[in-house]
């Protein structure tokens, strides 16, 4: 086959274990660039956590961010489609993870914001590393969880970071009758998006706005929440790294994300 477009997940995949893109990786996406094939991102980030990685990205034009809720224009810096959560459950959400040690964190326009006293709390919840990324490009919420419980403020998606698996299993339950998609990722992460938006929809619609068939992308990631990107690609690749139900659903698998394996995927199967 024939491929023309390759959508790239972030953490896990094309980003190192340090949250770094490696050399070997950018390189390959210069020349997928130079050959004329479309190298995208499709992440659960949004555009401005995306752009913190903008100068080892390269040519790369295309960001599916929020996990399917907007896509992204990196040259002219803009939104060009975005989906959001009903307000009833964003008042659901806020319910549920009331008295619960938890975070928040919300998806609004190109950005995101963070509950004020999150950059202090992080490291005790497993996220340390992220604390420099939520410094550069977050912005704090005095009082977020009052914020957007303010029906004129728009959520795209909105990630809630407890501190043990299961209080997040009981905020799920809580969740469970509500038209959302309800995606664990991290250690003890609940990422709540609109029902029926996901990477694998926000792959579709690219490949639209690029004309290029569905048969003719390929996906590369490591998470659940990758799977649906998976699912709608022509070929499906997962990191060495990729826990089991990415590997069970992936038709390849490639060197893990601290050994190039996205430059392997791309010099194999879009150049290849």
């Amino acid at each position: 086959m024939d491929y023309q477009l390759i959508a790239l997940d972030m953490d896990g995949t094309l980003l190192d274990s340090g949250k770094r893109v490696r050399p070997d990786v950018s390189a390959a996406v210069r020349e997928a660039a130079a050959a004329g094939r479309d190298v995208a991102i499709c992440s659960g980030r949004c555009p401005a956590m995306v752009e913190l990685s903008r100068s080892d990205l390269g040519d790369v034009r295309y960001a599916i961010c929020g996990s399917g809720t907007a896509l992204y224009d990196l040259a002219e810096r803009r939104v060009l489609e975005e989906s959001g959560l009903p307000h009833d459950c964003v008042l659901r959400a806020v319910e549920a993870c009331a008295g619960t040690d938890s975070l928040f964190e919300v998806f609004h326009g190109d950005g995101f914001l963070y509950e004020r006293d999150a950059l202090e709390r992080m490291p005790s919840f497993g996220l340390g590393v992220y604390v420099s990324e939520y410094r550069a490009a977050g912005t704090r919420g005095e009082d977020l969880r009052e914020q957007i419980c303010d029906p004129a403020f728009a959520v795209q998606k909105l990630n809630v970071h407890f501190r043990d698996v299961s209080a997040r299993e009981r905020v799920r339950e809580l969740l469970a009758d509500l038209p959302l998609g309800l995606t664990d990722f991290e250690e003890a992460s609940l990422e709540l998006s609109p029902a029926g938006v996901d990477k694998g929809t926000g792959l579709r619609a690219l490949a639209d706005l690029l004309g290029v068939p569905a048969q003719r992308t390929i996906a590369v990631g490591d998470a659940d929440n990758d799977l649906p990107m998976l699912a709608a690609a022509g070929l499906a690749v997962a990191m060495g790294n990729a826990n089991e139900s990415v590997r069970a659903a992936a038709d390849v698998v490639v060197a893990d994300n601290d050994h190039d394996g996205v430059a392997e995927a791309i010099r194999r199967f879009l150049l290849g």
